[in-house]
């Protein structure tokens, strides 16, 4: 007969298996498990004694013996991530390039992107300065030789790029919230001095400073590790709570170039052979506008005097339907200049206190290049 007390001792050997109880409401981003998922589970120990199973025993963090235990938690802390780039005014262009400005522009734009890369919401305040170091792979970069005026922060809040009118107030000027895996593009607005000309640049940058979800003006600062509330873990390269991103603003502007000849057409005596600069004869002059900066000069006007000993000549041009002729490469318009001083066809031409006055739509934007160059013509007759 087997001894009692040696049963009991080859009972010993017990057998323990152990499984973890999950805790539910976990939620899953590409950043991570959310801040403030409480995350919970216990162990479960199985044995036997003499081969009889004996009631299950739970665990709980200050020790049981029984069936019911208590869970082992811990919440999951808040790690503060982010990315901040310069995307060249378009949110679905990487391009890091600089943006055209033109002189004497107001609010001319940069654009950015701002991308939550933790795993807890976060309000952004956000700051505009002059200067800045830019990416490496940022391209056609100029130096920095000018400053805009009135740099100001918008948040492009449908992320379209486009600066709407809702978007560009004052009070737009920080995120009050940016989900975890959000992603929010971010204007700088600048003014650029009249008198900045085409290949200058301006860098600036944007900085975007973490904040507590809500509050853009709250502070946020890593604090101690611990099990029960949510901690905070700058998780960025640069371990802080600030990123900083800059462009550039190229000025781009056009160079007009003025020439005006004057040339008889034809005269009484010898009709257009040879006219001669006689009273009764006619002279035509023309006005060529070349543009040799970068950009269209837009909303172009002329204004000249018809000039003393002369009076204009109406009904020249056009198998004698027009009194100015305008060319631009191989095309040709033409308009009527009222002598009343009133645009009656709104063409664009007039004589108003005796000068020819030409403008849109007759002639609105002279384009950069050469073959853009646009000529103005009318004539006069000798008196």
């Amino acid at each position: 007969m087997i001894n009692l007390n040696k049963q009991l001792r080859l009972a010993a050997k017990a057998a323990v298996a152990l499984s973890l109880l999950a805790g539910a409401g976990q939620s899953a981003f590409a950043a991570g498990t959310a801040a403030g998922t409480a995350v919970n589970n216990r162990a479960t120990v199985n044995y036997s004694v003499g081969g009889v199973p004996q009631g299950a025993i739970e665990s709980s963090p200050t020790g049981n013996s029984t069936a019911t235990g208590a869970d082992t938690s811990f919440v999951v802390d808040n790690r503060v991530d982010f990315s901040l780039i310069e995307v060249s005014n378009n949110p679905g262009d990487p391009t890091l390039n600089p943006a055209t400005a033109f002189p004497g522009q107001t609010g001319a734009l940069t654009y950015f992107r701002l991308t939550n890369e933790g795993n807890a919401a976060q309000a952004f305040a956000l700051t505009a300065a002059n200067g800045g170091t830019l990416a490496g792979s940022f391209t056609g970069a100029g130096t920095d030789n000018f400053d805009p005026a009135n740099l100001r922060v918008r948040v492009d809040t449908n992320n379209d790029g486009i600066l709407q009118a809702s978007e560009n107030v004052a009070t737009n000027n920080n995120i009050a919230s940016l989900a975890a895996d959000g992603t929010i593009g971010v204007f700088i607005l600048g003014d650029i001095p009249l008198g900045q000309t085409s290949g200058d640049f301006a860098t600036v940058s944007l900085t975007a400073v973490a904040a507590p979800d809500g509050n853009p003006a709250g502070t946020l600062t890593e604090s101690a590790s611990d099990t029960a509330g949510v901690d905070i873990l700058f998780g960025d390269p640069g371990e802080n709570n600030t990123e900083t991103a800059a462009d550039q603003y190229e000025v781009g502007a056009p160079a007009l170039t003025v020439a005006k000849t004057s040339a008889t057409v034809e005269d009484p005596f010898n009709g257009t052979t040879n006219p001669l600069a006689v009273p009764g004869a006619f002279v035509e002059y023309t006005i060529v506008i070349t543009n040799t900066g970068t950009v269209p000069a837009t909303d172009v006007a002329i204004a000249d005097p018809v000039p003393t000993s002369t009076t204009f000549a109406p009904l020249r041009y056009n198998a004698g339907a027009s009194d100015v002729r305008i060319t631009v490469g191989a095309s040709d318009t033409f308009c009527v200049a009222e002598a009343g001083g009133t645009d009656t066809n709104g063409d664009g031409c007039v004589v108003s206190g005796g000068a020819l006055q030409v403008g849109a739509p007759a002639l609105a934007n002279v384009a950069p290049g050469a073959g853009n160059a646009v000529s103005i013509r009318f004539q006069v007759s000798i008196d």
